[in-house]
């Protein structure tokens, strides 16, 4: 797995260097609520967690800006049943995804309130920890499992002026999560 973290990261900050690093226009820093759906919602509660996300346009694309994403979120904890009792133990599940894409604006990408439709594409790496109630670890190892998926993300927001507010899906093999979020995003670099 850590082999396939680190192409994974490689690849992104490739996508991100010699020509498209040039383009980058805004950085944007926020964080947001998620909910674990589907199987997922079994073993994790809701949670919180951050993003920084690389805002880049090419010549040509007049309403599309690409993205790239890096971000850390924790879930809840949720109580470990066995055969229908508790067990005292909770799992604790922390996400790493790493992402590209793009969004389709409904106006121009720099009007201060635009709506917009997105996706982007990575992977989501998955960790979970079985804990007591003291938060202390209770398989002796640190991480129980861990896994890295590949991940797709339809989302729609809007742009108010600095504030980007927006709802997603996450898709990642069994790791379903709704995620809403916000972030104030700074301009930087060429316009």
């Amino acid at each position: 797995m850590k082999k396939f973290t680190i192409t994974a990261f490689t690849s992104l900050m490739l996508a991100f260097s010699s020509t498209a690093f040039s383009q980058i226009q805004a950085i944007g820093v926020g964080g947001g609520l998620v909910m674990p759906s589907g199987n997922f919602s079994d073993f994790a509660e809701s949670g919180f967690g951050g993003t920084v996300r690389l805002h880049y346009k090419y010549e040509g694309l007049d309403n599309i800006v690409l993205t790239g994403s890096a971000g850390y979120y924790r879930f809840g904890a949720k109580e470990f049943n066995f055969l229908g009792f508790g067990t005292g133990l909770k799992y604790k599940w922390t996400l790493v995804p790493l992402t590209s894409g793009g969004r389709y604006y409904f106006g121009d990408p720099e009007a201060k309130v635009n709506f917009y439709l997105g996706a982007e594409i990575g992977v989501h790496i998955f960790s979970v920890t079985l804990e007591d109630d003291q938060g202390q670890s209770a398989s002796g190892f640190g991480t129980l499992d861990s896994s890295t998926e590949f991940s797709l993300i339809p989302m729609a927001g809007v742009r108010l002026g600095p504030l980007d507010a927006y709802a997603q899906y996450s898709i990642a093999g069994d790791f379903k999560y709704f995620g809403v979020k916000a972030m104030v995003v700074f301009p930087v670099g060429k316009k």
